[in-house]
């Protein structure tokens, strides 16, 4: 009985079969089916290659007849795409780069401040990948507030061109600089004062050179720095009281330490200070030619006291100072009053100074040793030369024993 499936097989209903046992009748039909499978296979292979020619002469014979077509066809794509990669490519990938460079301050400078102008100096640097080598125009950057917009630039710093390979070193200093919005310069400078970090903002754009290409290049970069924080740490290191005035009729002298936490150099000239105690302000000191520098800084103080308002308000002072005198110490504070430079007020730095105060406290101890000595050093007061008078004999006595 014949297979529904072998009906399709092509030659499956001839006659091949010449066996006259059943058993050799199966044998010898399965033999030559396999021979006619193969001879199939051979064909169809056949009929595949000799496609596969006619679709290679037939190819050949196109492309002699239309060669100039598909020539002229990749001169206008080339056309078309070449510029199209010069004109947007390569500035996307330069402008890639520029977006994914960092821009660190090692360090910056404000110096010579006037009114409406300041000496400015700026140590960065820029990075590029390994093995390229761009330069770059000279290029204006433009300081602003971020929260503002860069269309509100506090500063502008000229760059000069430079060629940049590998990591670049980039420093500008520039003298005269003019402060083009007062209230974004005091803004970012209250920022940087009083808080542990801050931002500054910088953009600007130049042309950038690879060889022969060249592209327009922005830069713009939101630097997160360490700020101030409020002269944390700002300590009195020793202070003494002067019972007669000195020459310049001050009768307070010391040293105190100026913290600086952040990366920038602040030339302040002469600032002078209220000494508070509390709501209280019981004089005040200046501090000459401070040049704040990124670390500890060192100064010398000096002020009047105004003995005879300590006196009169005693009371108020002694409460407010209860516990600082139950640790041996006095809690003195001082906040801005004004900062001259060659002179002249600085009224930005007077804005930024006025409203912090700085608080810290003194050993009543070092304040009464320090006094003591300078009464003993002092070789014009009467009460140096009495308490000399007594130490010497305090020493005399105890030589006898």
């Amino acid at each position: 009985m014949m297979n529904k499936k072998d009906y399709f097989v092509v030659g499956f209903n001839r006659n091949i079969s010449t066996s006259s046992s059943k058993g050799d009748e199966n044998l010898a039909g399965s033999s030559q089916w396999s021979e006619i499978k193969h001879d199939e296979a051979i064909k169809t292979e056949e009929k595949a290659t000799g496609r596969a020619k006619k679709a290679r002469l037939d190819l050949k014979k196109h492309w002699k007849r239309f060669w100039c077509c598909y020539l002229v066809a990749t001169v206008i794509f080339l056309a078309i795409f070449l510029p199209v990669f010069f004109l947007v490519a390569i500035p996307a990938i330069g402008q890639r780069i520029v977006d994914d460079t960092d821009l660190p301050i090692y360090g910056a400078e404000i110096l010579d401040p006037k009114p409406d102008t300041i000496s400015f100096a700026l140590h960065t640097s820029l990075k590029v990948p390994g093995g390229l080598r761009i330069h770059t125009d000279p290029l204006d950057l433009s300081l602003f507030d971020k929260d503002s917009g860069p269309t509100e630039p506090y500063l502008s710093v000229s760059l000069p061109a430079y060629n940049l390979k590998g990591t670049t070193d980039m420093i500008v200093t520039q003298n005269n600089t003019k402060i083009l919005n007062k209230s974004k310069f005091i803004d970012t400078l209250i920022s940087a004062v009083y808080n542990k970090r801050f931002t500054l903002s910088a953009k600007g754009s130049t042309v950038g050179h690879l060889g022969k290409l060249k592209a327009p290049l922005t830069l713009h970069k939101n630097v997160e720095l360490e700020g101030l924080d409020k002269l944390r740490g700002f300590s009195i290191e020793s202070a003494k009281l002067l019972i007669s005035k000195d020459d310049d009729g001050d009768n307070f002298v010391g040293t105190a330490i100026l913290p600086n936490h952040s990366v920038f150099t602040f030339a302040l000239g002469n600032v002078t200070l209220n000494l508070k105690s509390g709501d209280l302000v019981l004089g005040q000191a200046m501090i000459q030619n401070v040049l704040l520098r990124p670390g500890d800084n060192k100064v010398s103080l000096k002020g009047l006291l105004d003995i005879g308002f300590v006196l009169e308000n005693i009371e108020n002072i002694m409460d407010y100072q209860k516990e600082a005198l139950s640790n041996g110490e006095i809690e003195l504070s001082a906040s801005g009053n004004s900062t001259i430079y060659n002179g002249v007020h600085i009224e930005y730095y007077e804005k930024v100074l006025n409203n912090l105060t700085l608080t810290t406290r003194v050993s009543i101890l070092a304040v009464l040793g320090d006094t003591l000595q300078g009464l003993l050093n002092d070789s014009n007061s009467s009460i140096g030369d009495a308490l000399r008078n007594f130490t010497g004999k305090i020493g005399n006595s105890s030589l006898l024993k």
